[in-house]
C-alpha cells in the first residue's frame, strides 16, 4: 500500500479514468487525473459528479459520501507533474496499441522507480502493451467495469508477485472485489461472457426470433435478475454497443458487424442512447422490465431461453477450459458484475450437466466451431465422476441432501 502522503495517478481524463479516480477518492486515497486535452479537463468535474450521482440512484453509494470523496481529486494537464509522487499509475487512454505503448514508455522514464505502472485496457492485451517497457516487474492490468465493484487482475510476463499483492490490497481498500486471473484473456473474464450474450440478444431480435421484451423475460427468468441482455445495454449505453462493434476488424464477423450495427443506428442516430438519455429499447426512469406485470404480460419464449443459457454457459465453460480462472471464480466474477445471485456454473448445476450437452448440441457451437471438444471435454470430466449437478448431490458444487428437492 502507498507512503504517506503519496496519490494515484490516473491517466485520461474519459469516463473510465473518472470512474476510477472516484473509487480511489471514496476508498480515501487523493487522486490525480491528468488528460493532455483543456476540453477534457473542463469537463471532469462534471462527468465525476454525473457517476456519482448515477452510482447513488443505482443504490451502489450513499449520498453523503460524495462531497468529502471529490475534494480527494483533482486534475492535471502536465504528465510530469500528474506523476510526481504517485505510488500507482491507471491509464484509460483510447484502446490503440501504438498510442498505450508510447505512453507506458513515457511513465518508465517519468514515474516514481517503485510506482506500479498498470492498464485499464478492454480491448487489448496485457502483455502487447507492455512489451514496450524496458522492465515489467512492476507492470499489470488492473481493469475496472463502469457501474460495478469487480477489478480484473492480470500480471504481464515480468510482473513481481508483490506487485500483485499490493494491487488486491489496493482494490481491497477501496471497497471493491479482485480477480486475479491465472493468464491474460481477452475481454478478462465477465466481458468475455457477456458480450456474446448481448450478441446473441440482438441477433435474436433481428432475425425476428423473438421480441426484445420476451428475450429479457427469458434472461430475467433463468437467471433471477432484474433485467435482460437489453434493459443491460440501455445501462452500459449504447453509443458504448455502437462503437464497439464500429471499431471491430472488417475481418471479424463481417456480416453479423453489418447486422448489429444496422440495428443499433436508429437508436443512436436520434440520441436514444439508454438510461442516461431517458430512452434507448426501453423508457426510463420506469422501463417496462420493471413492471409488476412485466412477466406475466411477456410471452415465455423458450428459443430466447436456450440460447441465452448456452451462450454464457459455453463462454463461461471455454474460459475454465483455457485455465484463465477456475470456474468458481469465474461465478464470482460475474456476481459482482451484474449482483446476479447465481454464476454461470451454478446454473449449470441446476440444469444438470448431462442436460447441458444435450443443450449445447442443440444450440449449436456459440463460442467457435473450433472450442467444442474443449468445452464438451471440460464438461465430461464431471460426468465421468457422476458429478451431474444439483440431481446428483454434487456438479461443480456440493449440495446437502434434499436441497434439490
Amino acid at each position: 500500500m502507498p507512503m504517506s502522503g503519496k496519490h494515484i495517478a490516473f491517466i485520461g481524463g474519459g469516463t473510465m479514468g473518472c470512474y476510477n479516480a472516484l473509487l480511489a477518492a471514496l476508498g480515501g486515497h487523493q487522486a490525480v487525473i491528468q488528460d493532455v486535452s483543456d476540453e477534457t479537463l473542463e469537463s471532469i468535474p462534471n462527468i465525476v459528479q454525473t457517476i456519482a450521482t448515477e452510482l447513488v440512484q443505482a443504490g451502489l453509494l450513499p449520498s453523503n459520501k460524495i462531497p468529502d470523496a471529490l475534494t480527494k481529486i483533482t486534475c492535471e494537464k502536465d504528465l510530469e507533474k500528474a506523476l510526481r509522487g504517485a505510488w500507482l499509475v491507471s491509464e484509460s487512454i483510447p484502446e490503440i496499441l501504438g498510442i498505450k505503448q508510447n505512453l507506458f514508455k513515457e511513465l518508465e522514464s517519468i514515474a516514481d522507480p517503485q510506482a506500479i505502472l498498470t492498464t485499464n485496457t478492454s480491448a487489448l492485451l496485457p502483455s502487447h502493451i507492455g512489451s514496450s517497457l524496458k522492465t515489467g516487474h512492476r507492470f499489470a492490468a488492473l481493469h475496472s467495469h463502469l457501474g460495478a465493484t469487480l477489478f480484473d487482475i492480470v500480471k504481464g510476463p515480468d510482473t513481481d508477485d508483490k506487485i500483485i499483492t499490493q494491487l488486491e490490497d489496493y482494490v481491497n481498500s477501496i471497497g471493491c472485489h479482485s480477480i486475479t486471473l491465472t493468464k491474460e484473456n481477452k475481454g478478462y473474464l465477465f466481458n468475455a461472457m457477456i458480450g456474446p450474450i448481448l450478441t446473441t440478444a440482438m441477433v435474436m431480435v433481428i432475425d425476428g426470433v423473438a421480441s426484445i421484451e420476451e428475450v429479457d423475460k427469458a434472461w430475467m427468468d433463468r437467471t433471477k435478475s432484474t433485467m435482460g441482455p437489453f434493459g443491460m445495454m440501455d445501462l452500459f449505453g449504447l453509443r458504448l454497443i455502437y462503437d464497439g462493434w464500429f471499431h471491430r476488424p472488417e475481418d471479424e464477423l463481417s456480416d453479423l458487424k453489418t447486422k448489429v450495427l444496422s440495428f443499433l443506428a436508429p437508436l443512436v442516430g436520434i440520441g436514444r442512447l439508454g438510461m442516461k438519455t431517458g430512452h434507448g429499447f426501453y423508457t426510463y426512469p420506469n422501463p417496462k422490465y420493471s413492471d409488476k406485470t412485466f412477466n406475466a404480460v411477456t410471452k415465455t419464449n423458450e428459443a430466447a431461453n436456450y440460447a441465452l443459457t448456452s451462450a454464457l454457459s459455453q463462454s463461461a465453460v471455454l474460459l475454465a477450459a483455457n485455465k484463465i480462472a477456475p470456474y468458481s471464480e469465474i461465478d464470482r466474477a460475474w456476481c459482482i458484475a451484474t449482483r446476479h445471485p447465481q454464476g454461470p456454473f451454478a446454473i449449470l448445476d441446476e440444469i444438470g450437466l448431462d442436460k447441458t450437452l444435450i443443450l449445447f448440441a442443440a444450440t449449436g457451437p456459440m463460442a467457435g466451431p473450433e472450442n467444442v471438444e474443449k468445452i464438451t471435454g471440460f464438461i465430461m470430466e464431471f460426468i465421468a465422476q457422476n458429478k451431474l449437478g444439483k440431481s446428483s448431490g454434487s456438479g461443480f458444487y456440493s449440495y446437502a441432501a434434499g436441497e434439490n428437492e
